[in-house]
């Protein structure tokens, strides 16, 4: 079984899209944990805000085989092949860290370079995996926190979300 660290966002009917979304992981994999979820502006576009987590999951599935289910899934969401870097979407998912892969595989960049630039994801992928570390160089990603501590993010309260869980 592999362990797959997954980044999850929506702007457009956020809380509902996350909560289809998650249900939709559960169908293809073992959901391990759900990180509390947070709200942040949008990035390099002007519109509403995100809702950001992560998400824990178990597979047997090989790198390649996840990617396209996980792009079918952000298609059956609405996300067009063409679609604008930074845009509004309805679901948005990223492979953080696959085990512990490290490199570039066919385009997909493992661990993901978001950990160490964003809040939004360090945030969550720290809340569910707090002694994680980077398996490009063995770095403790709660290393990263400080760098990131002072961009806009905010809790969205649990009581709104059934299906988070840490």
């Amino acid at each position: 079984m592999s362990r797959i660290f997954l980044g999850l966002g929506s702007n457009i009917n956020a809380e509902q899209n996350l909560a289809a979304g998650i249900a939709r992981l559960s169908e293809h994999y073992s959901l391990l944990r759900v990180s509390p979820w947070y709200r942040s502006p949008a990035l390099g576009f002007d519109g509403p805000d995100f809702i950001n987590l992560v998400v824990e999951i178990d597979s047997n599935c090989s790198l390649t085989e996840l990617a396209g289910t996980l792009k079918q899934l952000e298609f059956d969401f609405g996300r067009t092949p063409d679609a604008v870097k930074y845009s509004s979407r309805a679901l948005d998912i990223d492979i953080l860290l696959f085990d512990d892969l490290a490199g570039d595989f066919s385009g997909l960049q493992l661990p993901r370079t978001d950990i160490q630039q964003f809040a939004f994801v360090l945030r969550p992928l720290l809340d569910i995996f707090p002694d994680g570390v980077d398996p490009a160089d063995g770095t403790p990603l709660a290393h990263y926190w400080p760098a990131l501590a002072d961009q806009p993010l905010y809790p969205v309260r649990a009581s709104q979300h059934s299906i988070a869980r840490g």
